[in-house]
């Protein structure tokens, strides 16, 4: 075989192998409504004056930002990836949930801060009215009479001078 049908094979090797790539390269994956709404439904609509998602705003402009999605979800683009473009293009309000970091780590975080608060101060109430009534329900050693009396011989003298106030 001569140096000339050895290239001219190669040569037809490669083209062939081109042709059949092609549609395979410049042809972009089909997008799932699920993946699309996956999407969308994180992205607020500006058309909708941002009450609704791109999954749910009927006006033009949130169909053409669903159509942009589409389109870079089929090129392959993360999720990540077009919620950035999107933030870049519209600012922090179009996300449906702010990002978790600086003011919005806060805002994300405070209500479970302020329900472990209340019951933390619900506790302590509770535990320092407990503690306080039982102090008030003890009797004092002074109280008791003289001072070598045990509590339990107090808490009878009591007991049966109740009784005896009871039968005059």
């Amino acid at each position: 075989m001569t140096k000339s049908k050895r290239i001219s094979k190669y040569l037809f090797g490669a083209v062939l192998v081109m042709v059949l790539l092609m549609p395979v390269l410049s042809e972009s994956r089909e997008i799932t409504l699920m993946e699309l709404e996956e999407v969308t439904d994180l992205i607020m609509s500006p058309g909708c004056n941002y009450i609704y998602t791109l999954t749910n705003c009927p006006s033009e402009e949130a169909k053409q930002m669903r159509e942009i999605v589409k389109d870079k979800l089929s090129q392959g683009e993360t999720k990540e990836a077009i919620l950035n473009y999107f933030e870049e293009v519209y600012g922090p309000r179009v996300l449906a949930q702010p990002k978790k970091k600086g003011f919005y780590f806060v805002a994300w975080w405070f209500p479970y801060f302020l329900i472990f608060d209340i019951f933390l101060l619900i506790g302590l109430i509770l535990f320092f009215w407990q503690k306080r009534g039982a102090k008030t329900r003890r009797p004092s050693a002074a109280s008791a009479g003289s001072g070598n009396d045990s509590s339990d011989d107090y808490m009878e003298r009591l007991l049966e001078d109740e009784v005896r106030k009871f039968r005059q």
